[in-house]
């Protein structure tokens, strides 16, 4: 994966075919535009942004129905505006038949207690009605203070249900509860109501599904719509110099040609020129679909310079690494991969959706290897006899092995951003700097691994301490690009790589920032443990009903656990690279090349 390099093109052409020429620069779709002049921008940026808001949300209604009819592909057999009303109505229909289904289960639910009964006319109780109140069985005594006959009609083990008879409704203070509203209707009229709903129902849910036929047409109107607002913003940017106008953009390299032919094809003059120091071209990343999640990750939280280096294949590896040994379990990487294929089918609608998919799968394919080395299967260990304990090499209660494999990654993890950086920075001398970086951090771990009275461990604090002098020489002398001229600029440029090599004790933290791979990863782990051993006492304390309470507390435990994971991982996982390495690797944030792209059809 790279970033694409964009060259600045100016095109000029006759003021009488300037929409003409636009849109077919909007068809060709490789022109990032930049505005030339705000002349109208204001108002033609208000009327573009006057996008069909009933047709969007009329295909956002549909769009959320999975089951769907056979679309229908040819845009002029149904009229857009009248198809819009009709879905709309769909909409309000449902949402009114779905709130007085709901009305009626409330209903059912309020009389289902009182049982089944039909309420006299009025004439036939000489006026008298009844009122109802439920009780609780701890206020029965309020009952002997009323004057009105009443009735208890039903009993259950916190209320009763008492019928009070009266010709107008009594007194809030009659008794200590409220009266209940239970309606007109006996419980057989209200479920036949309800049964009514849920046939309307039905019938509005099949007409909504056969509205899906016409997704397409209304997704292409709605793709036209933006495609007229984009030309019209694109031309509010266009410098109109009277009989001619002007305009510029960024274009990859590789399209040169491609616009020469339209250029040729209309009539314009083209000029390709190279980006200046003073330029900021926007960042167009070239990924590939197998590795390309890792760009795709990093997208959501910053977006290289484009004169930087693209980070999203080392981030796609070193994420997956770093999610693997947080979650340290072989059967939970494994479902976790289980759930990404599971909704394959919808991550693959979508390019960004597809890589995510694939890195997803290649995380639980790393997490099941770590979880294997690691010994760790919903946190049970295998035994020694077992054939899964000849993988069991890894062994996360030997914590001072741990913190210095994790320890080990950081620095190989950040030995590759100050690696980078000074490939990319390499024309310029200030270049060493980052790789003096790159030495302490290698130097300063050999120390601390080198620790203790044998010969390889006095050659190896040597050869550490030896990188460590070297890397503070670099960083200290290639940090500033100051130049010397007497002897004031060789005292600032000295008291500059001082204060560069201050940031030694950033590099220390962000180095033992890596430290929560061990210490996540062992958290996991003990938590299963825990789990289990629960599970296990409450069998071996109750054999009959303790399974049922032990199986309780594996699901709830294991469930609660592998979130936790899975949340740690990725939160955890990705500040590491979108914090620690991106400091040391990256030094300016771009913006992404917005293609000038005809979107309908």
């Amino acid at each position: 994966m790279s970033i694409k390099r964009l060259k600045r093109l100016t095109l000029g052409g006759q003021s009488s075919r300037r929409e003409e020429i636009l849109m077919a620069l909007q068809a060709l779709g490789c022109t990032h535009l930049i505005p030339l002049s705000e002349d109208n921008a204001k108002a033609n940026r208000a009327l573009a942004m006057q996008q069909p808001t009933e047709a969007s949300e009329a295909l956002a209604w549909l769009s959320r129905i999975e089951r769907r009819r056979r679309p229908v592909l040819d845009k002029e057999l149904v009229e857009i505006d009248e198809l819009v009303a009709e879905i709309l109505e769909n909409k309000r229909k449902i949402r009114q038949q779905q709130d007085l289904r709901d009305q009626l289960k409330e209903r059912r639910q309020l009389l289902r207690p009182w049982g089944e009964f039909e309420l006299p006319s009025l004439d036939s109780l000489a006026g008298l009605r009844f009122w109802f109140y439920l009780v609780p069985l701890k206020k029965l005594q309020a009952l002997s203070e009323i004057e009105q006959p009443w009735q208890e009609i039903a009993r259950d083990h916190k209320n009763a249900y008492v019928v009070v008879v009266a010709d107008h409704e009594p007194e809030e203070d009659l008794l200590p509860v409220k009266r209940s509203h239970v309606g007109p209707h006996s419980l057989s009229k209200v479920e036949e109501q309800l049964e009514i709903a849920e046939q309307h129902l039905e019938d509005l849910m099949a007409e909504r599904e056969a509205l899906t036929r016409w997704i397409y047409p209304l997704s292409q109107s709605l793709a036209a719509s933006q495609d007229r607002a984009e030309l019209l913003l694109a031309s509010s940017g266009v410098q109109d110099e009277g009989q001619f106008f002007l305009i510029q953009g960024w274009v990859p390299s590789d399209q040169e040609q491609t616009v020469i032919e339209l250029a040729e094809a209309y009539g314009t003059a083209v000029v390709f020129e190279e980006p200046t120091a003073e330029d900021e071209p926007p960042t167009l990343l070239q990924n590939s679909d197998l590795t390309g999640g890792g760009a795709e990750a990093m997208g959501f939280f910053q977006t290289p310079n484009y004169r930087a280096w693209d980070p999203g294949n080392v981030v796609f590896y070193s994420f997956s690494l770093f999610f693997a040994m947080i979650m340290n379990d072989a059967l939970y990487s494994a479902i976790f991969g289980l759930i990404i294929l599971f909704f394959r089918d919808k991550m693959q609608g979508t390019t960004e959706g597809k890589r995510l998919m694939n890195l997803g799968l290649f995380m639980s394919g790393l997490g099941i290897i770590w979880g294997v080395l690691a010994g760790s299967y919903f946190g049970v260990t295998p035994s020694e006899d077992s054939f899964l304990s000849i993988f069991h090499i890894i062994d996360m209660n030997n914590y001072n092995a741990m913190m210095k494999l994790s320890v080990f990654i950081g620095v190989s993890h950040l030995v590759c951003a100050n690696v980078m950086t000074a490939y990319i920075n390499r024309p310029n001398l200030k270049a060493l700097a980052p790789l003096g970086w790159a030495s302490l951090m290698v130097g300063g771990m050999l120390l601390w691994f080198s620790a203790g009275e044998s010969m390889w461990a006095t050659m190896g604090s040597f050869l550490g301490g030896l990188i460590m002098l070297g890397g503070a020489g670099l960083v200290c002398v290639f940090s500033s690009d100051r130049p010397v001229n007497n002897r004031k600029d060789l005292a600032l440029r000295a008291l500059d790589g001082a204060k560069a090599i201050y940031n030694i004790t950033g590099a220390f933290g962000d180095i033992l920032s890596y430290m929560r791979l061990f210490a996540l990863g062992l958290s996991g782990a003990s938590l299963a443990m825990t789990f289990n051993s629960l599970a296990g006492q409450v069998v071996e304390a109750q054999p009959v009903t303790g399974v049922l309470f032990g199986g309780v507390i594996l699901l709830l435990g294991h469930v609660l656990n592998f979130a936790l994971c899975i949340m740690s991982g990725v939160v955890h996982g990705m500040r590491l690279n979108v914090i620690e390495f991106v400091n040391w690797g990256l030094s300016d944030e771009g913006y992404p090349f917005k293609a000038f792209r005809k979107k309908e059809d």
